[in-house]
């Protein structure tokens, strides 16, 4: 059990993934500040009609891309790990902190044949929509232990399809999850055009 300061917002960031913000608010400003001056992070919870997941994920800073003379941020965070929120408390700067715990998977090995069917209609799925990903996407995918979070990042799920995807407990659950999603949008997006609108509305970094 630890206590982190949490950030709710309208996102969902995975872990190992990487999100551009920008922090305007006064007490995020204070918060990115001391997170910066203690080399430490915050966890971002996604926030629904004013209520807040049980589940986020721990972010590190991973760059500042630019420092406003008004004290606002633009930053890049990295995903770390997801963890489950026990209790939250005001802190004195105005934001919240929490006392979490680590959200691990369950011990299930994880499936290749599901990797590499999900591969596989990922790459169908870009090949109907006209859309090419960079190198550096296909670079980190082979490298990252979850292939999933990285597949998920260019997907075009919803907001909501976002956290329930997040709070799946073992890889195989969301790779057939993904699986299924890309069988529905196939069949429901009947042009090019509007396939590529859905994988490319996210924020999320290569």
């Amino acid at each position: 059990m630890k206590t982190i300061p949490i950030f709710p917002l309208n996102l969902v960031v995975f872990p190992d993934s990487k999100y551009p913000l920008h922090i305007f608010e006064e007490r995020y400003k204070i918060l990115i500040q001391k997170c910066l001056k203690e080399k430490s992070g915050f966890g971002i919870v996604a926030s629904f009609d004013k209520k807040i997941s049980d589940v986020g994920v721990y972010v590190l800073i991973d760059s500042v891309l630019k420092y406003y003379d008004n004290g606002e941020y633009d930053i890049v965070v990295e995903g770390i790990e997801r963890f489950l929120i026990n209790k939250i408390y005001p802190h004195p700067d105005g934001y919240n902190i929490a006392e979490v715990e680590k959200y691990a998977d369950t011990g299930f090995s994880i499936d290749d044949g599901l990797i590499s069917s999900l591969k596989l209609k990922f790459e169908e799925i870009l090949e109907l929509a006209n859309y090419k990903l960079e190198e550096s996407f296909w670079n980190n995918f082979r490298n990252a232990e979850f292939k999933s979070y990285k597949i998920a990042e260019k997907s075009g799920l919803s907001y909501e399809q976002q956290q329930e995807f997040l709070i799946l407990k073992n890889e195989n659950e969301r790779l057939s999850y993904l699986l299924n999603y890309f069988h529905t949008i196939k069949e429901k997006v009947s042009t090019a055009e509007n396939l590529k609108r859905i994988i490319m509305n996210n924020g999320y970094l290569n």
